[in-house]
């Protein structure tokens, strides 16, 4: 790979930019970054959307709510990487956050909508303030790395169980989709998730578990919220969310982006996420920010070897994200109609990555292996007071045990 540094046209004010990149487009455009966008959304909707859907299973909201909260994510994730390839000339790709969306599973069971939709307020103004103000790489300093990638884990440890759990309830189901996908893992697939989905959909199928109904393409109605806030919500969900959002998401996608020899402009990607979270918060959006997942499919060679012409996928999986937004209750039909089993597996699949990658960096150093497996157990107790839920005591666990241990070795020291 060119070791150059690709700056696109970041030296460009923002309309000229735009305006550039827009005109170079045909010239620009490949068959593979045309792909690679689509391939983005495609695997969004296979293995996180199933995530959102056994959390609006579990706070029990109507399709109509669930419909619009998808419509705000795929939306604001769109804008997102339409917006910014265009304004910087780079393969920058938009996406909600899977670990965030999973946070609501406990989330809706222990606080109203409404107060959830304060949370994601909430969040949405913590995180323009943070890309406003320039103090990105301060705040991933506050708490320990760790630390947060145990209550990370805590969080995300359900899904993980539920794989399995599932795969009890439907043998042939669990065994089937689990194979396939360890398998796409060894042979490098690009995306083993929906290979995996689409095995298990075929399992159901010959099993006759599901049927499908008469799908109704009609354009989504958008679902206003009014907002609720609370004490319990604000540490239950805002500062876990924010936190999260920095160190899960934002921080690995921006990681990736300098991978691959780009120019990341960190402060812009935060703060314009938080823009569009803030604008899509009371639709039910989750919160809009870099994708860390699927930002690799955009990034790699394979979607287009020059690295100047590249940000067509980003471009390509903006617009595509745009038009899932508009015909997103399709989503929700199909996923009625699929056994829970299926999208219990589907969901942790999708999610068993980031369990491993957070276990790893939990436990990676040896001074933070007490505090980071006190993080991981109370967090993923579900143990919950004065209407705070676990990842906060989970956060606040770990924390007091590093500092004890910080006492222990300072006196040793002397």
């Amino acid at each position: 790979m060119n070791s150059e540094i690709e700056s696109g046209t970041s030296h460009l004010s923002s309309a000229k930019a735009i305006s550039q990149n827009i005109r170079n487009l045909p010239k620009a455009f490949t068959w593979t970054a045309l792909f690679s966008g689509v391939l983005i959304v495609f695997v969004s909707t296979t293995g996180p959307i199933a995530i959102l859907y056994q959390a609006a299973e579990a706070g029990q909201l109507t399709a109509e709510t669930t419909n619009s909260w998808l419509f705000a994510v795929f939306l604001g994730s769109g804008l997102f990487g339409l917006l910014l390839s265009l304004r910087f000339g780079i393969p920058i790709v938009g996406s909600w956050a899977a670990t965030t969306t999973a946070l609501l599973v406990t989330g809706l069971v222990d606080h109203k909508f409404s107060d959830v939709i304060g949370a994601y307020f909430g969040a949405s103004i913590l995180l323009i303030i943070v890309g406003f103000t320039g103090v990105f790489n301060r705040v991933m300093q506050v708490i320990p790395h760790p630390i947060i990638m145990a209550m990370l884990a805590g969080v995300l440890f359900i899904f993980g169980l539920k794989i399995f759990t599932s795969s009890r309830v439907n043998p042939l189901l669990g065994l089937s989709m689990i194979a396939v996908y360890f398998l796409g893992r060894a042979l490098r697939w690009r995306a083993p998730v929906p290979a995996s989905f689409f095995t298990g959909l075929f399992v159901v199928i010959v099993q006759r578990k599901t049927d499908f109904p008469a799908l109704n393409v009609t354009v989504v109605q958008p679902l206003w919220t009014n907002p609720t806030f609370s004490i319990g919500a604000f540490f239950t969900l805002t500062i876990p969310i924010v936190l999260m959002v920095i160190t899960t998401q934002n921080a690995p996608g921006i990681a990736l982006l300098k991978a691959g020899n780009y120019q990341a402009p960190v402060n812009q990607l935060v703060h314009f996420g938080g823009t569009l979270s803030l604008l899509g918060a009371g639709f039910g959006g989750a919160g809009v920010n870099l994708s860390a997942m699927t930002a690799t499919i955009a990034i790699s060679p394979d979607s287009d070897p020059n690295p100047k012409t590249r940000y067509v996928a980003g471009v390509s999986s903006g617009l595509t994200y745009c038009l899932a937004a508009l015909f997103a209750g399709i989503f929700s039909t199909l996923y009625g109609a699929f056994p829970i089993e299926l999208t219990a597996i589907l969901a942790g699949l999708a999610l068993l990555p980031v369990i491993t990658n957070s276990l790893s960096e939990a436990f990676e150093y040896r001074e933070f292996r007490d505090s980071a497996m006190v993080t991981f157990l109370v967090t993923a107790s579900g143990v919950s007071g004065l209407s705070i839920g676990s990842p906060f005591w989970g956060l606040l666990a770990g924390l007091a045990i590093y500092r004890f241990s910080e006492i222990r070795e300072t006196r040793q020291a002397r």
